[in-house]
């Protein structure tokens, strides 16, 4: 999020009168949203959040040929698989009117078009489901450090490795931030700090009712797929940021076993890591999340007994990962608002400070229009890439 209100506010700022600085704590990526599996996709019910993630995908697929550089956009479909429950059908249904009314592209699937996308999809003869042929995932680590590159040569300053940071206020409005290594003087600061958000502006008497939970995944090792063999790849040149036009990029070319997968029904999303030969598993529902108090001294941690559930669910569904092998879990962490919906603008009670958080494990569905917005809202132009009032911090108040 904050490389890509960067980017979209460099390009509209004098880079000598009106600087933009992303000031990163640590390093760019090394939080949250490098570990995600970045799976992109516009099934939302929500007309605005479907309009966000049919944004994006336009950003993530022309970026190669607009930019020359590659984010590792995989357009291999994703299947939203509601099973034959007639509840989840009409919801289904619903969803499609309104992702359709917003020129997304969407096929609605019975079983055997379903099962030649799957050929080993267990499924019932009665179950629905939701083609997009536009969903995939992209490469996280690559999008951020692409977004980072394209706000440089826009004029943006990054400054990674800055510690902890506080506001600097004067008379009650924001002035800039003080950092570990330096101070940065400006009338507009936006916190792009995820999970440490509440505790962050808790200090300064702001109450944001946001919660950190920990998320799993899984990973199981990717079946064989016909396609490249591995000795005619250079799997070690996928470099963060590189010139793609006149290279083959192994994010582009390594062959993936199947579409993405989400799958309402058992509970779960999955897609193919190619690169790294495994396919990603990993819970789609909340309800059970453990919340953490603050990503402060976490560390990633293994889970036999999540990675016995994730290979139940998968191989319930698609059987031929009952006797892949496992290749380990990893935990992250994520943050949601009470509406579930992201909170994104200012902050009444400090002028000048802008927030964006809560986007309940979304970052990369919305990223662009969340940038491209914040950067509207902050030039005092009419902001167009989301609904503000839908978004609003101050619907909390």
């Amino acid at each position: 999020m904050g490389t890509c209100t960067a980017l979209y506010a460099a390009k509209n700022c004098d880079a000598l009168r009106e600087p933009v600085v992303l000031v990163e704590r640590d390093s760019l990526a090394s939080g949250a949203s490098g570990r995600t599996s970045a799976i992109v996709h516009q099934g939302f019910a929500d007309r605005t959040m479907a309009g966000m993630a049919r944004d994006a995908v336009k950003v993530y697929a022309g970026m190669r040929s607009s930019t020359g550089r590659s984010l590792g956009y995989r357009r291999t479909g994703a299947l939203i698989l509601a099973g034959d429950d007639p509840n989840a059908i009409a919801e289904l249904d619903a969803n499609i009117e309104v992702q359709r009314s917003l020129a997304i592209d969407v096929i609605r699937m019975g079983a055997e078009e379903m099962r030649q996308l799957f050929p080993s999809i267990d499924i019932s003869d009665e179950a629905i489901g939701a083609w997009q042929p536009e969903g995939g995932f992209i490469d996280p680590a690559r999008t951020i450090s692409v977004f980072a590159s394209l706000a440089r040569e826009n004029g943006a300053t990054i400054r990674e490795r800055s510690g902890s940071h506080k506001l600097l206020l004067d008379a009650g409005r924001v002035v800039g931030i003080e950092t570990e290594t330096a101070t940065y003087y400006s009338d507009n600061v936006v916190l792009a700090t995820g999970a440490w958000t509440h505790t962050f502006l808790s200090d300064y008497g702001v109450d944001i009712p946001m919660r950190a939970l920990k998320t799993r995944e899984s990973f199981l090792s990717m079946p064989p797929v016909e396609g490249l063999e591995e000795d005619e790849m250079d799997l070690e040149a996928s470099q963060l940021d590189m010139e793609t036009r006149f290279l083959v990029d192994p994010l582009d070319s390594a062959p993936v076993a199947h579409p993405v997968l989400i799958d309402l029904e058992r509970d779960f999303q999955a897609r193919c890591d190619p690169l790294q030969g495994r396919t990603r598993v990993e819970q789609l529902g909340l309800a059970n999340a453990e919340e953490i108090e603050s990503p402060d001294g976490w560390t990633p941690e293994q889970s036999e007994e999540f990675g016995g559930w994730a290979r139940e669910a998968i191989a319930g569904r698609l059987p031929i990962y009952t006797e892949q092998e496992d290749l380990g879990t990893h935990s992250a962490w994520l943050t949601v608002s009470p509406d579930g919906v992201p909170v994104v603008g200012p902050v009444d009670s400090i002028p000048g400070l802008y927030i964006m958080t809560g986007f309940s494990g979304r970052d990369f569905h919305l990223a662009p229009s969340i940038g491209e917005g914040l950067a509207q809202m902050i030039l005092g132009q009419p902001v167009s890439a989301f609904d503000p009032k839908a978004l609003s911090p101050s619907r909390f108040a």
